[in-house]
């Protein structure tokens, strides 16, 4: 009788194990298959403490590369980030430090609008259409 118990047993856990690589299957297949609603360029303006131009590029899987040209300080710099659904995360610059604040949710005007900042006290607001 144990034997039995034992068996049955064997054969749920065998069954929900299945289920589980199945389910894993289907979710990588999922994730492969995934394109972003905000896949696109972007190409706007920056202005506030600083100014100039702003050129992104979000991919299919969320990956987000910015060009910034600043006509104050003669930056010409790329630097690169991600999303998290529509808002941008950690799109900041390693050598100047200027990050990208906001998301690419569209207003009534079809444009795309946020903040940056650098450090205290230097920041302002980007404005960006779909290309």
């Amino acid at each position: 009788m144990r034997i039995y118990k034992f068996m049955i047993l064997f054969a749920l856990f065998s069954l929900f194990s299945c289920q589980q690589i199945v389910d894993n299957y289907w979710e990588r297949k999922a994730e492969e298959n995934y394109s972003s609603p905000y896949k696109g360029v972007y190409i706007g303006t920056y202005s506030g403490s600083d100014q100039g131009t702003l050129h992104i590029e979000i991919s299919a899987k969320n990956f987000v590369e910015v060009k910034r040209i600043s006509t104050l300080s003669a930056v010409n710099e790329t630097f690169e980030g991600g999303m998290i659904g529509a808002s941008f995360n950690q799109v900041q610059s390693r050598i100047s430090g200027f990050a990208i604040l906001g998301n690419v949710i569209r207003s009534p005007e079809n444009t795309y609008s946020g903040t940056w900042k650098i450090d205290e006290g230097n920041s302002g607001t980007w404005i960006l259409k779909k290309q």
